[in-house]
């Protein structure tokens, strides 16, 4: 299965496998060590708890990514191991900025943005604020991605909605360059759009059912047969 997703993304586009709800009832130990065997070197998460159960098996050099809500001392042993998670609330900034101070070291971070989902994800309204809070407490913050989550990718007649997402981000992204924040990587693709949407590849894909062997909808299916 990840040698067919390797074969259908872009070369440059790393794959981090998602193995959030137990690694979808395969087992969080048992499948982070198959992928593992595979040449995957990063595994997104929901929860603190889902990070420590990859962190307990995981190989040396492998990344933990947490897309999901943290808090009190969570957010403290996250950015004691090295593991990166998603701020996309401005108390939650907050909070990162106090533990990263109470730890003495940089939380390593992925900025997540609204562009559609209406979720989770900063706004254009709380971006300027965000960026103020970086901007004054820079040691604090490694800033490793920008992302966001399409809604609806596995279904043909979001298309147009889709790429209005697509031009959100890549609007929010070159605000971000254009202030001086660079991430390390962008990262929009779940297992659909990165079937459906060939571009949103970009530099991290986020695969989760279809290393599985499932298709994200049978839409998905009938558009690659096609």
């Amino acid at each position: 299965n990840i040698e067919f997703i390797r074969g259908h993304i872009s070369e440059r586009s790393k794959i981090s496998s998602v193995v959030k709800g137990n690694a979808y009832g395969h087992g969080i130990k048992e499948f982070v060590c198959l992928a593992e065997g595979q040449g995957i070197n990063h595994f997104s998460v929901f929860s603190a708890d889902e990070a420590e159960e990859v962190f307990k098996c995981k190989r040396s050099g492998t990344d933990i990514m947490i897309m999901g809500w943290l808090e009190g001392e969570q957010v403290e042993w996250a950015i004691e191991n090295d593991i990166e998670f998603y701020i996309f609330d401005l108390n939650f900034v907050m909070e990162t900025i106090r533990a990263s101070e109470k730890v003495g070291k940089a939380a390593r971070v992925h900025i997540e943005v609204e562009t559609g989902m209406n979720r989770t994800g900063f706004k254009n309204t709380s971006l300027k604020k965000l960026l103020s809070l970086i901007e004054d407490n820079r040691e604090c913050f490694d800033i490793k991605g920008i992302c966001t989550h399409y809604a609806g990718a596995e279904s043909i007649a979001n298309h147009v909605r889709i790429q209005k997402q697509i031009r959100n981000f890549n609007r929010i992204y070159r605000n971000l360059v254009s202030k001086g924040l660079e991430p390390d990587m962008r990262h929009t693709a779940c297992s659909a759009a990165a079937m459906n949407y060939p571009g949103t590849c970009m530099d991290m894909v986020r695969i989760g059912i279809l290393q599985y062997g499932f298709w994200p909808s049978p839409e998905t299916f009938i558009q690659y047969a096609h």
